[in-house]
Formats: C-alpha cells, sequence, structure tokens
C-alpha cells in the first residue's frame, strides 16, 4: 500500500487530500495523511472578511479530522520543518 503525506491543509492541500482519499483511501489503495499546524480550515477567499470583522469564521471553517473521517483520509495536526 502506498503512503501519501500531504503538507499543508490550504484549499490546493485539502482538495488533494479529498480526492486522494475518496479515489485511493476509501479503495485501501493508499494511505493518504494531511498534515496541517491547526485544527481547522477557514475558507481563504473569505479572509478579507475574517480581517474586516465582518464575518463569523465558525460559519465557514471546516474541522480537518471531520473532513478526513468523511472523505478517506488521515488527519495529523502539526508542521514541517
Amino acid at each position: 500500500m502506498h503512503r501519501i503525506v500531504i503538507v499543508g491543509g490550504g484549499a490546493g492541500g485539502l482538495e488533494l487530500a479529498t480526492r486522494l482519499g475518496n479515489r485511493s483511501g476509501k479503495a485501501g489503495r493508499a494511505h493518504v495523511t494531511l498534515v496541517d499546524r491547526c485544527a481547522v480550515h477557514v475558507w481563504k477567499p473569505l479572509l478579507h472578511e475574517v480581517a474586516a470583522g465582518s464575518l463569523d469564521t465558525h460559519a465557514h471553517e471546516i474541522a480537518y479530522a471531520a473532513h478526513s473521517h468523511w472523505n478517506g483520509f488521515s488527519f495529523m495536526q502539526g508542521e514541517m520543518t
């Protein structure tokens, strides 16, 4: 079984982990792990609204652990140096 580690859960990393998890992780062909220093992902196109204080971040965030469970990959909170 292949082991795939994705460092960084931004829009690209989260999308890659989701696609690989759904295609290969759920089928048992690969073990996909996403690593990010934060426990939640905030949808980045809305960051200007977060900075302005006009957006409730909790309404536009997703917990990596829950998303990984639903989509066939693992999440590990941490960072790579």
